[in-house]
């Protein structure tokens, strides 16, 4: 009988723990007002990610003469001129830059000063730069023998 009952309450304690009941209390979602705001940064469109060209005035003339609207358009450069200081470790040169198709002008900071992986900003492309061709390699050996 005491087996019995060890077997009837084991059943219980099972069936309670495998219970997919879950009647907990939703968490409350965060409103508008309490979320914490995340600011977009978007490459080459703000100070906090420039275009990291190099090379000084050259490597920005170099990067302008490089970059294309989507469909390949020339662009239209004008230097604006220095920016930023506070919060930016380095000077950066802002330029405003249109092309035929692109409803008004936008700007884009360049940093001559460092230099780092360019790409093309976002609704632009860069004449000329493609990946490059995989070099043939020999076949190494996976296992060294001693």
């Amino acid at each position: 009988m005491t087996l019995l009952r060890a077997a009837c309450a084991g059943m219980v304690f099972l069936a309670a723990c495998a219970s997919t009941n879950k009647s907990a209390v939703p968490e409350p979602r965060a409103s508008a007002s309490t979320a914490p705001r995340v600011e977009v940064v978007e490459y080459g469109f703000h100070p906090k990610d420039p275009v990291r060209v190099g090379w000084g005035d050259r490597g920005m003339m170099a990067f302008l003469e490089l970059l294309r609207g989507p469909q390949g358009q020339r662009i239209a450069w004008r230097r604006v001129g220095p920016c930023c200081g506070a919060g930016v470790p380095t000077e950066l040169e802002v330029f405003e830059v249109t092309y035929d198709g692109l409803a008004a002008p936008v700007s884009l900071y360049l940093d001559p000063n460092t230099a780092g992986a360019v790409h093309a900003p976002n609704g632009f492309n860069l004449q000329g730069l493609a990946s490059r061709p995989e070099v043939e390699q020999e076949e190494t050996p996976r296992v060294i023998e001693l």
